[in-house]
C-alpha cells in the first residue's frame, strides 16, 4: 500500500513539472512572437508616417525638399514618374511648338496683380494667361509650356501642363490660371517650385501651342518678393 501511495506521489510531481515547463514555454514563445507583432506594429507606424499622396514612391516630406509636388506625381509633366525622372523639375523632351492657323494670340501674361475676371475679385500672384481667338472656331487641345528662371540664381524650372477641358470661344477672351486655389477651371501649379519658394526676381517663359495652330509665346519678369497673397 505504501509502495503504491509513493508511485502515485512521484507521478504527481512529475506530471505537475511537465505542466510547469510547458507553461513555461508556452508563455515563451508567446512572447517572442508578441514581441515580433510589436516590432511589425512599430514597423508598419513608421511607415504609415511617411505619406505619399501622389504615390509617386516619394514621401511627401522628401518631396518637399526635392521640390517635386506632393500632389502630382509627374511634376514637371513630361510623363516620366518623379521617382524615376532625372530631372523631375525640368521637362526633359519639350514637344514642339503646334502649327497651322494663327488665329489665337497671348494677349496678356500676368504672375502679379492678378484679377480673376470669373469672380471678379483681385487673385494672390500667380501665373495667369489671357488668351485671345479671333478665329471663326472654338480652340481646345491646349497645351502650355512655361520655363521659370531665377535670375539672381539662374536655377530654372519647366512645365508641361495640358489644358485638358479648357475650350477658347470663336471670337473669345479668356484667362488661363496656373496656381493652388484648387478653384474650377484652374489649373495646379507645383506649390514647391521656385515661384513660390524664391524671394528673387524670377524671368518665366511661355508657349502655348494647340494642334493646327500657330503656337505663341511671351516672356515677363517678376518682382522681388516671391508670391503675394492679395493685399
Amino acid at each position: 500500500m505504501k509502495t503504491f501511495m509513493w508511485i502515485l506521489l512521484v507521478g504527481g510531481i512529475v506530471f505537475l513539472a511537465g505542466c510547469i515547463a510547458n507553461q513555461a514555454a508556452s508563455n515563451h514563445t508567446g512572447a517572442g512572437a508578441g514581441g515580433l507583432a510589436s516590432a511589425n506594429m512599430s514597423n508598419n507606424t513608421a511607415a504609415g508616417t511617411a505619406v505619399d499622396s501622389d504615390r509617386d514612391g516619394l514621401p511627401d516630406r522628401v518631396e518637399k525638399v526635392l521640390g517635386t509636388d506632393p500632389l502630382n506625381p509627374d511634376t514637371d509633366g513630361d510623363g516620366i514618374n518623379d521617382k524615376e525622372d532625372a530631372h523631375p523639375l525640368n521637362v526633359d523632351s519639350p514637344p514642339p511648338e503646334s502649327t497651322g492657323v494663327a488665329d489665337f494670340s497671348i494677349k496678356e501674361l500676368m504672375l502679379e496683380n492678378n484679377y480673376d475676371f470669373l469672380t471678379r475679385q483681385p487673385a494672390s500672384d500667380h501665373l495667369e494667361i489671357v488668351l485671345s481667338n479671333k478665329g471663326g472656331q472654338d480652340i481646345s487641345n491646349f497645351v502650355v509650356l512655361y520655363n521659370i528662371t531665377d535670375t539672381v540664381t539662374g536655377q530654372e524650372q519647366s512645365y508641361l501642363l495640358p489644358l485638358d477641358g479648357f475650350v477658347l470661344g470663336a471670337g473669345q477672351n479668356k484667362s488661363v490660371h496656373i496656381d493652388l486655389s484648387g478653384a474650377q477651371g484652374h489649373f495646379r501649379a507645383n506649390p514647391n517650385s521656385i515661384y513660390y519658394t524664391s524671394v528673387n526676381g524670377l524671368k518665366v517663359d511661355v508657349l502655348v501651342s494647340a494642334q493646327g495652330h500657330q503656337a505663341q509665346r511671351a516672356e515677363l519678369n517678376k518682382d522681388p518678393g516671391g508670391a503675394e497673397v492679395v493685399d
